[in-house]
């Protein structure tokens, strides 16, 4: 350590923070558009870099240079703001994990997580309701039919790991305690049948909150345009664009440490744990892509519909078995 105002500066700003989030975001999106576009016969990013990889920089690039049009009855810095508080809070997320240099961590810090976790999806509903678009505005009241539902089953499935860990090795149900010992709950018997649960449901609440085919609801293009972001383009569209994507790059990092073990079997700050973490992070990454290219978009009733059906069942039974069962 340095000075411990240095090392935090260092972990907001550098690694795990912005710089290293957003060339992960960046790295995540080439590859996700390269494997969904080989799920459907196509080809996909190819003439940016290497096999397309600087693709999604150049994209972003493109963005930010183009004109930021506002309409007249719009708001024109709230939208940046509400943006800049979305991907603050989630690369604070990040800071709460083992692989931070200067880790955010204390009793019951699951809680910071929820918190920080609403933070973006406020921020998208908000963007469609700072405009006057009517295409902007049903696609955001569809995100907030969809957050009273996802978003609670999201939060219960992240608890399971947390409680295991909590009730067995003493957490504290803190995330980072959390993240040192979930690879030891997957050798627990009786652990292992609320982690699957608790895995496979966040998942799926995770692809809806990414807004991943079956769940494009809000911005479904051949229905409402873009919905939300209708009316944004240029810069803004750029910042959105990278909020989705950064949170795709934190919330995969959650299930890979809190449910998948991290780097175990090896050190973390190994060539064996760095390899380990990355696998992992493609499987998730693979998996949701592989949902989005195999399905097509729900209506609003169907989503609602599957959520309460096949998703909030596991969810509920894992957090209950978690709390109950004798371990």
């Amino acid at each position: 350590m340095i000075n411990p105002i240095v090392d935090f500066i260092i972990s907001v700003l550098v690694y795990p923070g912005m710089i290293f989030t957003f060339i992960i975001a960046l790295l995540t999106q080439w590859y996700y558009r390269k494997a969904y576009a080989r799920m459907q016969n196509r080809v996909g990013p190819r003439f940016v870099g290497p096999r397309g990889i600087l693709q999604p920089l150049a994209d972003f690039l493109k963005l930010l240079t183009k004109e930021d049009i506002t309409t007249i009855v719009a708001r024109e810095k709230a939208p940046i703001l509400f943006l800049s508080l979305g991907i603050g809070a989630i690369i604070t997320i990040l800071l709460m994990l083992p692989f931070s240099i200067f880790p955010i961590r204390a009793p019951y810090d699951i809680m910071l997580c929820i918190y920080l976790a609403l933070w973006a999806t406020l921020a998208l509903a908000l963007l469609g309701l700072l405009t006057p678009n009517p295409f902007s505005i049903v696609g955001a009241s569809r995100l907030l039919s969809l957050v009273f539902v996802y978003e609670p089953l999201f939060v219960a499935s992240l608890l399971v790991p947390v409680i295991l860990a909590s009730r067995l090795y003493n957490a504290s149900y803190s995330i980072y305690l959390t993240s040192l010992y979930s690879w030891r709950l997957w050798w627990e018997p009786l652990a292992v049948i609320p982690l699957a649960l608790g895995l496979f449901s966040i998942i799926l609440t995770l692809q809806c909150k990414l807004m991943l085919k079956p769940f494009d609801i809000p911005e479904a293009e051949t229905e409402i345009v873009a919905g939300f972001f209708t009316e944004y383009s240029g810069p803004k569209l750029a910042y959105i664009i990278t909020l989705h994507d950064v949170e795709m790059v934190v919330y995969t990092f959650l299930i890979v440490f809190l449910f998948l073990g991290g780097p175990a079997p090896f050190p973390l700050y190994s060539i064996g744990g760095v390899l380990t973490i990355a696998i992992k992070y493609l499987v998730v990454v693979t998996i949701l892509t592989l949902i989005k290219a195999a399905t097509a978009r729900y209506r609003i009733e169907q989503a609602l519909s599957f959520m309460w059906k096949y998703v909030a069942p596991p969810a509920i039974i894992a957090v209950v078995l978690a709390v109950i069962l004798p371990i």
